[in-house]
């Protein structure tokens, strides 16, 4: 076994994948880390580029980033579980953070705070007040999982089952994560990461999508899901 595995799920994503795995490679650390990438059936050069800096490039044969996340994680072969997304930039640091962090036994999950790629007024609103809202869930010990970025023991992810088939899979992730330890939001180190949701659909349209998500995943017993706008996880590749 291998101290750390990162794994990285994709689809179609040629654009921004190279740069990520860059990063990956470029950590300062004298961890055994290894690099996996589940790939969704790309039809661009996802998993040509991917082949030339991963360890190893699972294809996952159904769709869905839960799936791929899971598929990825069985795949592996760390004591740390780090997932990051295909668009999304860690720094040199980043493995040896989270990892000193996990020694805590009380702690089940973490995630790091971000920036975005791309700056303006709006963009660095969200990040201010994201980042700011999830710090504060994060000391309270009941932390969102960022499915962009984040990292969890192997023991811990395979006893709560992964990352479950819902509409916001990452806050679903959390909540499992809830039942064995607190989850923790570092200020420190900061990812940088895509806000191509934002800058497609809007910030107006993206709170409400991610609203929709939250309510269907946190009131599972209540038929919100039939009055609500987004049902399910829209990728914007």
């Amino acid at each position: 076994m291998v101290d750390a595995s990162i794994i990285i799920p994709a689809l179609n994503e040629e654009e921004y994948i190279a740069k990520t795995l860059e990063s990956v490679r470029r950590q300062k650390t004298s961890l055994n880390y290894e690099i996996v990438v589940a790939d969704n059936g790309s039809e661009d050069r996802t998993v040509e580029i991917a082949e030339k800096y991963a360890d190893k490039v699972v294809v996952v044969k159904r769709r869905g980033i839960w799936i791929g996340r899971n598929t990825g994680a069985e795949n592996s072969r760390g004591n740390v579980l780090v997932f990051v997304d295909a668009d999304t930039i860690i720094p040199p640091n980043y493995l040896d953070a989270v990892d000193a962090v996990l020694f805590d036994d009380s702690i089940s999950g973490l995630s790091c705070a971000f920036k975005f790629e791309k700056h303006s007024r709006i963009l660095d609103a969200i990040e201010e007040l994201s980042n700011s809202y999830l710090l504060f869930k994060g000391v309270m010990g009941r932390g969102e999982i960022l499915g962009f970025n984040n990292a969890v023991m192997r023991k811990i992810f395979f006893e709560v089952g992964g990352f479950p088939n819902q509409p916001m899979e990452d806050g679903a992730f959390a909540r499992k994560l809830w039942e064995k330890g607190r989850v923790v939001y570092l200020p420190e180190p900061r990812v940088v990461t895509s806000a191509r949701r934002i800058s497609k659909e809007g910030p107006i349209r993206s709170a409400v999508y991610y609203a929709n998500l939250m309510l269907i995943t946190d009131l599972p017993r209540i038929p919100v899901e039939k009055v609500a706008i987004f049902k399910k996880y829209l990728p914007v590749r």
